[in-house]
């Protein structure tokens, strides 16, 4: 309780801090922009839904939480003072501005991917993983010793984790739980996880295992919101079409009295890609300028740290861990792995995850997604991280 009143205050402090920016300057959700349902980024055309103007959820909590974001929106414009001051030059500056950095280096997915929410890639809840998961009533889960996990980002933490050879996925040797965001009601938690898509392992999975079998949780509830093939812009509180899909979660856990533990996030493998090959998803061939890279590294370090702004306005008070993961296919990218290192600040809660660009293409079935062994150890590098960061006296569950 003292550490989340501590870093309550921390918030209070930043968000106070930023009191002075320009009321317009920042807009959580705004109006949606030209419906675009498709791209051309075969990865993302099967997810996609129609578009819609509404909002992702119509509960009164969520509702209510998006309109308290709202209220709180000067801390953006108060990032985006510090990013737009960070560089004098004038090209890059240039890049920094609206969608000028996403039309340089995503082809013809730019406007989808920087867009706003404009149209949404939200893949529905796996019916047949439901109807084979066991329930709980969220209220019979014991708090004693209970760790909360909200798991966000892209596919790594979703469920693409390979099976074994002979096919069977990975299953838990402990009882632990999984939220599903879906219809906010709790399962005990099994591969693969609902509430995030694929019909493969997910590295929480493990994780669960790991930490209760470290003693250091005596339960779990994982609340898995991870999106494949996402940019970090989607993600962001200003017009991201995922950043809802955050409140929606948050909002359903405290619905079931389960406030998170900890934020795990694991993105950056789909921003690394233009710089990695030098091109867009679309097959457009890019001459990736080392101002482009510049204005690659401070945009992914302000939609990380919007992120962030987002969740604490929401009141978010627990640690967010944000890993360094640019790994798919290629080779590590430096211009998003330094970005990613930017982000941690202990004064707001935010804390370096593990270093998973050191899981090599051996231990990745497809060169990008994990193999059984390479889940395995995904799993281990995250307990590792927790287990470090309560032996410093952070609070323990």
């Amino acid at each position: 309780m003292m550490r989340r009143v501590i870093v309550a205050t921390l918030v209070a402090a930043w968000l106070a801090v930023s009191l002075t920016a320009t009321a317009g300057a920042a807009e959580v959700l705004p109006a949606r922009d030209v419906c675009q349902p498709t791209t051309s980024a075969k990865s993302r055309d099967g997810n996609c839904v129609p578009c819609a103007v509404g909002p992702v959820s119509t509960a009164p909590g969520f509702l209510a939480l998006l309109e308290q974001v709202r209220t709180r929106r000067a801390a953006f414009a108060d990032i985006d003072r510090r990013i737009d001051g960070a560089s004098g030059d004038p090209e890059v500056q240039t890049l920094l501005q609206g969608r000028n950095l996403a039309r340089a280096l995503y082809g013809s997915d730019a406007d989808f991917i920087a867009g706003g929410s404009a149209s949404r890639c939200l893949v529905p809840d796996d019916e047949a993983a439901r109807a084979r998961a066991t329930p709980i009533a969220c209220d019979a889960i014991p708090r004693e010793g209970l760790v909360v996990l909200l798991t966000a980002g892209q596919s790594n933490i979703s469920n693409t984790g390979a099976a074994d050879q002979s096919g069977r996925l990975y299953q838990p040797h402990n009882r632990f739980y999984n939220f599903d965001r879906f219809d906010g009601r709790c399962y005990v938690a099994r591969n693969p996880l609902l509430g995030t898509p694929g019909e493969g392992e997910n590295v929480a999975t493990r994780l669960g295992d790991e930490l209760i079998d470290r003693g250091l949780a005596k339960t779990v509830v994982i609340a898995p919101v991870a999106i494949g093939g996402t940019y970090l812009e989607e993600w962001r509180a200003r017009g991201g079409k995922y950043f809802e899909v955050l409140l929606a979660t948050i909002a359903g856990l405290r619905e079931a009295n389960l406030e998170p533990s900890a934020v795990l996030w694991h993105q950056g493998e789909s921003n690394a890609f233009a710089f990695s090959i030098n091109g867009a998803e679309d097959g457009t061939q890019l001459q990736v300028t080392a101002k482009m890279k510049e204005a690659g590294r401070l945009s992914y370090l302000r939609n990380d740290l919007e992120i962030v702004a987002g969740l604490r306005a929401a009141d978010v008070t627990a640690p967010i861990f944000v890993a360094t993961a640019t790994l798919c296919g290629s080779v590590p990218d430096e211009i998003i792995r330094s970005a990613q290192a930017a982000v941690p600040n202990p004064a707001i809660g935010v804390y370096p995850g593990p270093d998973t660009d050191q899981i090599g293409l051996p231990l990745r079935h497809d060169r990008c997604h994990m193999s059984h062994a390479g889940t395995e150890q995904h799993a281990r590098m995250w307990a590792d991280r927790l287990a470090e960061f309560w032996r410093s006296g952070a609070r323990r569950p």
